[in-house]
């Protein structure tokens, strides 16, 4: 049941002066000035800039709030061990309630779509799939999921997997994961990539890897996921996250790997906050950061989004499921300081994010589905600086989070 709303001055990213917004059975109706009611909500929004909602496309639901026993050296590798002890002993519960509360705060921050990662190996097997699709169904069309089948311990050193993969695939996951870098030698990695496409080809889904997330030069996955991608003609359906190897490569090998990424038509997701927790932990000054060469990216035309992958858990012990906090530090870590490219961390999260998770009908536009977050912002660099707390989340045409107790409401 939809009621109808306007929300009065609101300031759009294209307009030169504050607009209405109406919004009837769930869709933009009308955009313009002095707009009549017609019975409806009316909102006072008072220069607020309307956005579309913000997207997450890389996080781990299965594991949020996962802090006990504590990661005590901060490091990738110690928490995937401490992780993989813990998968048996949780309950479904457990898991559901930890992956709601982190989809809540994702929905009070403007959040309506994600791309969740979840463990699928020979230790958990599907243990972790069920409660977080339980989740995911709790929350459709508040914050709709994308659930990706994820091989974290691999799929040539844990063969049990694969099978374990097709099993996710049919019970509800979306996109076929992979982590090719950690296996053990480079043709294993090979193995791995090729294992992850038959799985998708056969599902007709895409594919989502974590790789080369590791400051280590010598790990080279990235260019054969671009070259693979290639020759099975999986152009604009493949995504590779962290990537981080891709700072540590000599800038001609770096180059080359950009360009077959391009080519390739594959999205990259950084995640800022996590890798730069984690990584250069073994590092004497300088410190490597770990973040991907988002600029160098973003200059060859690859299409880059940012991800908050964790919260409060073993791999991160922060987070607050904030998309704007993600695109901030982006922009920071990578050095987007010119205006144009401040606008391009802003679009991370949403229009570069919807390209990567395939949505349909995004936007604020007469027709469409009425998927807004109005912020306490005039622009991309407010939104960034300012982090406003007074946010105005509608979810098709639903006002489902006021984060405003000031927001006065007149029929």
């Amino acid at each position: 049941m939809h009621e109808n709303w306007l929300f009065r001055n609101v300031i759009l990213e294209n307009s030169a002066s504050p607009v209405d917004i109406a919004i009837r059975h769930g869709r933009v109706a009308e955009i313009g000035p002095g707009l009549a009611a017609g019975g409806s909500r009316v909102v006072n929004a008072s220069g607020m800039l309307a956005s579309p909602l913000f997207i997450d496309p890389h996080h781990h639901l299965d594991c949020a709030f996962l802090s006990d026993p504590p990661n005590l050296s901060g490091t990738l590798e110690e928490a995937i061990r401490i992780n993989a002890r813990l998968k048996i002993s949780r309950s479904d519960e457990d898991i559901f309630e930890k992956a709601c509360r982190a989809l809540q705060m994702a929905l009070q921050n403007g959040t309506g779509w994600m791309r969740s990662h979840t463990d699928i190996d020979s230790v958990a097997k599907l243990k972790l799939l069920h409660p977080v699709l339980d989740a995911k169904e709790k929350f459709r069309g508040l914050v709709d999921v994308q659930i990706v089948a994820f091989p974290q311990l691999g799929l040539v050193a844990d063969p049990a997997s694969v099978q374990l993969m097709r099993l996710a695939m049919r019970q509800g996951a979306d996109v076929v994961g992979g982590m090719p870098h950690a296996e053990a030698a480079p043709e294993a990695a090979a193995r791995h990539i090729e294992i992850a496409f038959q799985i998708a080809e056969e599902f007709n889904a895409d594919i989502d890897m974590h790789v080369d997330e590791t400051d280590d030069p010598a790990s080279r996955t990235l260019e054969l996921l671009a070259e693979v991608t290639i020759r099975h003609g999986y152009q604009e359906r493949v995504t590779a996250g962290h990537c981080c190897a891709l700072a540590a490569y000599p800038d001609d090998y770096a180059r080359r790997v950009i360009e077959k990424v391009a080519q390739a038509q594959i999205t990259v997701i950084t995640n800022p906050l996590i890798n730069l927790y984690l990584q250069g932990r073994q590092d004497s000054q300088p410190v490597r950061r770990g973040i991907t060469r988002v600029k160098e990216l973003l200059e060859a035309g690859v299409n880059v989004t940012c991800g908050s992958d964790d919260i409060s858990n073993l791999f991160f012990p922060f987070g607050r499921m904030d998309m704007l906090e993600v695109a901030m530090v982006t922009s920071v870590v990578s050095h987007l300081t010119r205006p144009e490219q401040i606008q391009a961390a802003f679009d991370m999260p949403r229009w570069h994010a919807a390209k990567c998770l395939n949505l349909q009908d995004y936007g604020i536009m007469v027709g469409a589905p009425a998927n807004i977050v109005f912020l306490a912002a005039n622009n991309a660099r407010e939104a960034l600086q300012l982090q406003p707390v007074k946010r105005l989340v509608v979810r098709n045409g639903n006002l489902v989070s006021s984060r405003d107790e000031r927001i006065s409401y007149n029929s």
